[in-house]
């Protein structure tokens, strides 16, 4: 990506558009993005979005009521 390069080393990640997304709670996985602002992300590389969901189904965070969103990363 022409832009990323010309910002030198500040990106440490250049990015991606995404694609399908699931929202991952402790009582279910609905289609679609979570409801309010990210407070966080990380990335995690799986052979696809199951496999992702399946990762995070005993995160910490969903315990005590939080969801978690899986994106899949769109290559460019």
């Amino acid at each position: 990506m022409a832009w990323a390069s010309k910002t030198g080393p500040a990106p440490a990640d250049p990015g991606a558009a995404l694609g399908e997304a699931r929202t991952v709670s402790a009582d279910a996985v609905r289609p679609g993005p979570a409801d309010g602002p990210a407070g966080g992300y990380s990335v995690r590389e799986t052979d696809d979005i199951d496999a992702a969901v399946n990762l995070v189904r005993d995160h910490p965070l969903i315990a005590p009521g939080g969801s978690l969103q899986i994106s899949q990363a769109v290559a460019p």
